[in-house]
């Protein structure tokens, strides 16, 4: 049990992110926690599309989603998968202060 979690550990050092969020291009501070928490949705969207890359950046907009993965714009076609990822980032900052929406959101994470 113990060389799992010293396992476990060690990978999840090893996948650090660094995730600065700006809203307004105002950038609002993030603890640890919570840039891991938000990078690893954004990786996770990210891959859930079939891309992967060292850099992965949201830009939500009042009438527009673009996502890119080390400056490569990954299509979001479908109407529903749009929605859905703007929900579950929205559902994530809901508790952080200085979120409003109907606002300019930049997130951004790159592996370290």
């Amino acid at each position: 049990m113990e060389a799992s979690v010293a396992e476990f550990a060690k990978k999840e050092a090893a996948e650090r992110l660094k995730t600065t969020l700006l809203v307004n291009d105002i950038v609002i501070p993030l603890n640890n926690f919570t840039q891991q928490y938000i990078g690893n949705i954004l990786v996770g969207i990210a891959q859930s599309l079939g891309y992967s890359g060292k850099r992965i950046n949201l830009y939500i907009e009042p009438s527009d989603l673009t996502l890119y993965t080390d400056d490569i714009q990954v299509p979001i076609r479908k109407e529903f998968v749009r929605l859905l990822i703007e929900s579950t980032i929205k559902g994530v900052l809901s508790p952080l202060k200085g979120i409003f929406w109907f606002q300019r959101i930049t997130i951004s994470t790159e592996k370290e």
